[in-house]
């Protein structure tokens, strides 16, 4: 039942509020992960937002300006090097959590002007 309620409220959902509910979801994981499970969980999920946003980017219709586009890749890259690098140790989670929030700024100051009318890649953040 309640994955059937998060689809009806993505498909109703901008692309836009997707991926903000997506990096909120992912930071929340990141933030109260207290043990080696949900760290890894937390770390799996940022690789995969990152796997999903990077295909995106990459989609021939994807209507984002060629240098954006280079910078969003080459920050998804640096994350999911530093989630795999810190399923492997206990440093800090710090600054993945900072790159999302910087992430969420970013596409909430966007908010007002209306989405790009390319397809976007979405993360349900209750699968996987």
């Amino acid at each position: 039942m309640l994955a059937r309620y998060a689809a009806q409220q993505n498909a109703a959902a901008s692309p836009r509020e997707v991926e903000l509910r997506a990096f909120r979801y992912v930071n929340g994981l990141l933030s109260s992960a207290a043990d080696v499970a949900g760290r890894v969980k937390a770390l799996h999920k940022t690789h995969l937002l990152w796997s999903l946003l990077i295909a995106d980017l990459a989609l021939p219709g994807n209507m984002l300006p060629a240098d954006l586009k280079g910078r969003l890749v080459s920050l998804g890259l640096w994350a999911q090097r530093e989630a795999m690098a810190r399923m492997e140790d206990a440093a800090p989670l710090a600054p993945l959590i900072e790159l999302h929030r910087d992430m969420i700024a970013g596409l909430e100051a966007q908010s007002q002007s209306p989405a790009p009318s390319a397809p976007r890649a979405a993360f349900a953040a209750g699968s996987a």
